[in-house]
């Protein structure tokens, strides 16, 4: 399952559109700032490395979404999304927020594996790794499709 097929499922929910991707991205990015924040504590108290794929902390997605905690309009991640979208109302961001991270519980509860890779990818573009690649995936920069 990827992004766009978890924002399908977010359709069935009654999100609409214009805010699904978004709304995802922001859980995400949450989960992955909050990994990356513990995995420096963790580094700075034990003077040990951080691992190269930096998803250690992501290993069990299902607790990581779980220990966003409970959500309320005062939230940060709420807020964050108001901001990012269309959505002025805190409650409905709120209860939109709550059903994505049901579904994506769903999805990790029942594929771990899957939901793991798209953790990682996802650290992996946010931490620079992929910083050489157009979004399209090429090398090409620019616009230029020639040598």
């Amino acid at each position: 399952m990827s992004m766009d097929d978890l924002a399908n499922k977010l359709s069935e929910r009654g999100i609409p559109q214009s805010s699904r991707m978004a709304i995802l991205s922001y859980i995400f990015d949450h989960i992955l700032d909050k990994g990356d924040s513990e995995n420096k504590k963790s580094v700075t108290s034990s003077n040990k490395t951080p691992s190269v794929s930096g998803t250690e902390s992501y290993g069990n997605v299902y607790s990581a979404l779980s220990s966003i905690g409970q959500l309320s309009p005062g939230h940060p991640l709420i807020q964050q999304i108001q901001q990012g979208t269309d959505i002025k109302d805190p409650e409905v961001a709120t209860q939109y927020t709550q059903q994505a991270i049901s579904v994506m519980k769903d999805h990790a509860d029942q594929h771990p594996e899957k939901m793991h890779s798209i953790f990682q990818s996802l650290h992996l573009r946010k931490i620079g790794k992929n910083k050489d690649l157009d979004e399209d995936g090429s090398f090409l920069h620019d616009g230029y499709d020639t040598f």
